[in-house]
């Protein structure tokens, strides 16, 4: 029952991850990076903000402490902001490598048909992207 009870909970943990990086692939696709950026940023000073203000009230801080904090979830922002570029980079670089090893299985008209298809739809995503308005 052990064994059993492990498989299932990497199982789990490996859809969940899947999950996540399948949510990143498709909102960058839709909305390209000027979205995550932008979003990113103003959800930071958002969260920010709200943090040192509950911190305020509930530990009384005052003015001068909580301008010496700030610069620790500043730094939390900025490690946070380079941690989603390297995530974005992985996940594509799996994408790459998953489309790479499913292409080495095909025929070659099964190969050529299928890099056809995975060209017309990033154009197809790029045109979208392109007809939005920015946020």
């Amino acid at each position: 029952m052990n064994k059993l009870a492990l498989k299932i909970g990497i199982g789990l943990v490996v859809l969940f991850g899947l999950g996540i990086s399948t949510g990143v692939v498709v909102a960058r696709q839709t909305h390209g990076t000027s979205y995550w950026t932008t979003s990113s940023k103003n959800h930071e000073e958002r969260w920010i903000a709200a943090r040192l203000e509950e911190y305020k009230t509930q530990l009384n801080l005052t003015p001068e402490q909580v301008a010496t904090i700030r610069p620790h979830f500043d730094k939390l922002a900025t490690d946070m902001r380079q941690f989603r570029v390297e995530l974005r980079t992985k996940v594509y670089g799996a994408f790459k490598d998953m489309n790479a090893g499913i292409a080495r299985e095909l025929t070659p008209e099964q190969r050529e048909k299928f890099w056809t298809t995975l060209r017309k739809k990033s154009e197809t995503a790029k045109a979208s992207r392109s007809s939005r308005p920015g946020p």
